[in-house]
């Protein structure tokens, strides 16, 4: 993550700590006929032709407003920006048919992509059509009926286990933290008490059983009744759009992971970023193809073949890891019951290719180092939770290193001591340098050495005990966010400008060079070349 205060840490946490569906209902039906009609409903929506709308809010404000006809296994989505104002903006039209989505960002993106590989302006996109299909309601036990007004029915339910375990820690470890809340933050901690205290609410078509609403962290979906057609309407095909849609090459040394907000520019609030693909031979750039929310870059697996990745779960029970086929775009879940609930964070992977280390943890600041064997298996816990992260591979597989943060008592708030720390798998640990900048990578050919910021921001290398201290080129101010190449002899790091512009650059350890990668605009964050 960016060494933000602990503050906003708190507030990106709360964002993603509890799920609630949001949606509206006929003469009052029970709710075992509704689910009965939801599951009649949703698999008709998968065979027969039918339109609808959708409208989203984002928490930062954005709106988007989205036109869906479907004639399955096709569809088309017309996307509009700020729908709900007098000035609603055309955004976009994706077209899904034989295998290929056709985008067309007006006055931006423009091509033909495999599911899922298109490098929206705005993340959030993605999601919405992921999710631009209402889901049938299915009752659980300690589903409450609430009232049916206008054909929508409110349902009521407690929360789930992932769910009360991650806003209930968040609760606890705001209060421990001593942080005044105010502003975003204060709303965010009433609205998880009061989840807490209510539970989930679900609203449902009372006569489809088809959920009107959907509430994904901080985005807000509300569905639109759906209209079944008496034929399947014909979708024309955007014409003269260039191809994207081939395989990812077998050369893949130059391909890496990064995050990306592709619409953000200077001037405008933060955007959430989502993990892109791209070659820094040509430029090419694709959206990691993992289906619904944002995902994050981890680490290449298998010979670059595959990708693993961290991303919110959309039950509300905090953030997985997942294993994403390049080629085929299929993905998996690791670390089962494990990893089921909680957040999980930075995978790397071992040197001989066998094992992920990752950190686990059901709390924004302590976090438990695992061992995950690919081959499968249950992770294995490495010492006790710490409040450490950053972590990558010592070259014989030894150990790792990572940054470790120190509160201390006597400074601001969020202004932690910063200590490179040396991590062995029997869970022995031992600092290796105090009072660091919040970056330290192993590097080098062997995995030998260690390039680590000072306090002042400049770039240092140094042995694998922390002695043997050299200075990078002139320093890289503006640069951070390392990731070493798979050779270790050079590394891709974010440089930063005055008005908060944001490139990838990559840097030759051994002389120090700079060289800008070719980067589109937007605002790019946690690159990963190996």
């Amino acid at each position: 993550m960016e060494g933000t205060p602990l503050a906003r840490r708190l507030l990106a946490t709360a964002l993603f700590a509890l799920i609630a569906a949001t949606p509206s209902i006929l003469a009052q039906r029970s709710l075992a006929e509704i689910s009965k009609s939801g599951i009649k409903s949703e698999g008709d929506l998968k065979f027969k032709p039918a339109q609808w709308d959708v409208r989203a809010r984002t928490g930062t404000g954005a709106q988007f407003g989205l036109r869906i006809v479907s004639s399955p296994p096709d569809f088309e989505a017309r996307i509009l920006l700020r729908p709900e104002t007098k000035n609603p903006q055309p955004f976009a039209r994706v077209i899904s048919k034989s295998g290929k989505w056709y985008v067309e960002e007006y006055g931006g993106l423009k091509g033909i992509y495999l599911p899922w590989q298109a490098p929206f302006s705005f993340e959030v996109v993605a999601l919405l059509l992921s999710e631009c299909r209402p889901s049938g309601y299915v009752l659980e036990d300690g589903h409450r009926y609430g009232e049916t007004r206008n054909r929508v029915t409110t349902v009521r339910a407690p929360l789930k286990a992932g769910q009360r375990a991650m806003a209930e820690a968040f609760l606890q470890e705001t209060e421990a933290s001593g942080v005044v809340p105010a502003g975003e933050l204060k709303r965010n901690l009433a609205a998880i008490k009061q989840r807490l205290k209510e539970g989930n609410v679900f609203k449902v078509d009372a006569r489809t059983g088809l959920l009107r609403g959907l509430s994904l962290g901080n985005v807000e979906i509300v569905y639109g009744r759906v209209e079944w057609l008496s034929r399947k309407p014909e979708i024309s095909l955007l014409a003269h759009l260039p191809d994207f849609s081939a395989p990812f090459p077998k050369d893949r040394e130059n391909l890496i992971m990064i995050g990306r907000a592709g619409a953000w520019r200077p001037g405008l609030p933060h955007m959430d970023a989502g993990g892109h693909l791209l070659n820094l031979k040509n430029g090419k750039l694709l959206r990691i193809p993992f289906v619904g929310s944002s995902c994050m870059p981890g680490c290449f697996v298998a010979e670059r073949s595959k990708v693993a990745v961290t991303a919110r779960e959309t039950s509300g029970a905090g953030v997985g890891l997942y294993l994403i086929h390049l080629d085929s775009g299929k993905s998996e879940r690791l670390g089962g019951k494990s990893f089921a609930t909680g957040q999980c964070q930075g995978p790397v992977l071992s040197p001989d290719g066998k094992s992920l280390a990752v950190t686990h943890s059901h709390s924004i600041l302590m976090r438990q180092l695992y061992l995950l064997d690919l081959a499968g298996g249950k992770p294995r816990a490495i010492g006790r939770p710490r409040d450490a992260s950053g972590f990558s591979w010592i070259g014989d597989g030894s150990g790792l290193i990572g940054i470790t943060r120190q509160r201390r008592t006597g400074v601001p708030e969020g202004v932690p001591e910063y200590r490179m720390t040396r991590f062995g798998l029997d869970g022995s640990v031992r600092d290796l340098r105090e009072d660091v900048g919040n970056f330290a990578l192993v590097v080098g050919e062997k995995g030998d050495r260690i390039l680590f910021q000072e306090k002042g921001d400049s770039w240092h290398t140094c042995d694998l005990n922390g002695g043997d201290v050299e200075m990078v080129g002139k320093g890289l101010s503006r640069l951070d966010f390392p990731s070493a190449s798979p050779d270790g002899k050079r590394v891709i790091m974010i440089e930063h400008d005055e008005k908060e512009r944001t490139c990838p650059v990559v840097v030759d350890l051994a002389t120090g060079e700079v060289k800008k990668a070719k980067a589109e605009e937007g605002r790019w964050v946690l690159p990963v070349w190996r």
